[in-house]
């Protein structure tokens, strides 16, 4: 069986069968990598007692002693919240062995953009429940410009520069508060964005796609050999 699919064609099938393939098993490796991050999540469910200056397990749900500081809070930018738009409170989180940097979940933006909203925290010394987070990775829509004015409105989180304006030590660890106690809005951070399912079946989607492209190129293949050899076969009987 002659099979005749042409130079352009082998490199056109060539580059986009390397890049498919490629792709299928990038997501079979994020399927992995949340896999593991599962795993790890599911292990820190228990509530474990924070000693005062530990540094946080990621994950980990713990019960830690400390105050929270509402003379200094930040505002994170364009976080929304069942399709309303507003901000993530973050607040240090004061204990005697240093302090860590809280998120005390969503408040909803003002009418006006120059108007911030109202924000009432508890600043007496309590137990907190909470989780440790990992530092976001979110896209900056714009530079975040600090002022000496409080609350102040950021586009991230960065806990250095934020540490330079408390004139502190660096926080030991970002914890996100569970929701229900006082002063804690919504919680709209979530651990695992995309599931373990959802990456294997991209990854499916893409090794299916490199399957039918090396079907058509066989198939094209084929049929060209098909052509030129009518072609021929006419130029002869001529």
């Amino acid at each position: 069986m002659s099979f005749r699919p042409g130079w352009l064609l082998t490199l056109f099938v060539a580059v986009f069968l390397t890049v498919f393939i490629s792709l299928g098993i990038w997501q079979l490796n994020r399927a992995e990598q949340k896999a593991q991050l599962q795993a790890s999540i599911d292990s820190g469910q228990q509530v474990e007692l924070l000693p005062s200056g530990a540094v946080p397990r990621l994950y980990q749900h713990y019960q830690l002693t400390g105050q929270l500081d509402g003379d200094h809070l930040w505002l994170l930018d364009n976080r929304t919240h069942q399709g309303q738009a507003g901000y993530e409170v973050w607040a240090p989180l004061l204990t005697d062995d240093g302090w860590y940097l809280a998120s005390a979940g969503w408040v909803a933006a003002s009418a006006r953009r120059e108007q911030l909203p109202h924000l009432e925290l508890p600043e007496i010394r309590r137990p907190w429940l909470a989780q440790s987070r990992p530092l976001s990775q979110a896209v900056v829509l714009a530079e975040t410009e600090l002022e000496h004015q409080w609350p102040q409105v950021v586009q991230a989180i960065d806990p250095v520069v934020m540490a330079e304006q408390l004139h502190k030590a660096e926080p030991l660890g970002l914890l996100q508060l569970s929701p229900g106690q006082a002063g804690v809005g919504p919680v709209i951070w979530t651990p695992i964005v995309m599931t373990v399912e959802r990456h294997r079946g991209y990854a499916v989607q893409w090794f299916a796609m490199a399957v039918a492209l090396l079907l058509m190129y066989l198939y094209a293949g084929r049929r060209l050999a098909k052509t030129v050899k009518h072609s021929r076969h006419e130029e002869d009987l001529e």
